[in-house]
């Protein structure tokens, strides 16, 4: 009967054994999809963050440079920079108006789109510009440039036209009364279509012998210097954004000149340019 009792015992102890064997083996397996579980959440979580900031880096508007309003930068009596004659609807501006800075009542807007990289802007811009800041300064007209970006494929690839475009938004966010001297520099030093365009050093310069202090800070960001802006690109979505605006806007090429939003083909005969300007302004009534 003792035999029984002890063979009985070992059975027992053995099946406590195995019991507690498998208590804590169940406890480590739990332990374990607890660990995998919370391991997966906090991966989940993470993707989700950077997703999260992916979309809100994307979904952000590029910033707007200072004294530009509807994607281009309007310039008045002096070379004063001005609002529009007519403001894009929902923008705002602390600029002066047109009439602050001496236009007519009956001033035409003259808009011109250009390409830092087009040849026909060069020719327009030397054809042109004088007889255009003589009609500014009479106050007859409101010049309005509108950089774009439709000739990057034109530089050897190194976007001579978003970088150009971006150091005017640069420039005339740091020092609008620079911009009219600041033109006309750029196009005296337009590299050849089809060749490389010019470094950031090369434009830095081109903008300091027009008169522009590099060092000094950006309006629309304090923490930027125009050399900074130039380097880091900083108005490059601003560009992209302004040359698509162009583009919904129906301007097929570069330079597309609008007289009162109307656009005209005088761009390669000044005179002819002059009268067809004076007649919106009802100055000509021939």
């Amino acid at each position: 009967m003792a035999k029984n009792n002890s063979g009985d015992n070992r059975r027992n102890q053995a099946r406590e054994n195995a019991r507690q064997i498998a208590a804590a083996q169940e406890k480590k397996e739990k332990t374990a999809k607890t660990i995998l579980y919370v391991g997966i959440g906090v991966v989940v979580l993470v993707v989700a963050a950077v997703v999260a900031v992916l979309i809100f880096q994307q979904s952000k508007p590029g910033m707007t440079p200072a004294n530009f309003v509807g994607g281009g930068v309007s310039i008045a009596k002096d070379g004063k920079v001005v609002q529009p004659k007519q403001m894009p609807e929902g923008e705002e501006s602390d600029l002066p108006t047109a009439a602050d800075a001496g236009a007519k009542e009956n001033a035409a807007t003259v808009t011109v789109y250009l390409d830092f990289q087009c040849p026909g802007c060069k020719a327009f811009e030397d054809a042109n510009t004088p007889t255009l800041e003589k009609l500014a300064d009479e106050g007859s007209i409101v010049l309005e440039y509108k950089p774009v970006s439709f000739l990057d494929r034109a530089s050897s690839g190194n976007e001579y036209s978003t970088r150009s475009a971006n150091l005017a938004a640069c420039v005339i966010d740091s020092q609008p009364e620079t911009a009219r001297d600041f033109f006309p520099a750029m196009y005296a030093q337009q590299p050849e279509e089809g060749q490389d365009g010019r470094t950031d050093e090369q434009l830095l310069k081109v903008a300091e012998d027009a008169g522009v202090d590099t060092s000094k800070k950006l309006q629309s960001d304090p923490e930027q210097t125009v050399k900074s802006c130039v380097t880091d690109q900083s108005f490059k979505d601003f560009v992209e954004n302004s040359s698509q605006d162009a583009l919904d806007a129906k301007v097929e090429g570069t330079p597309w000149v609008l007289i009162n939003g109307e656009k005209t083909d005088k761009t390669s005969d000044p005179q002819a340019l002059t009268m067809e300007i004076l007649k919106a302004t009802g100055e000509f009534k021939g």
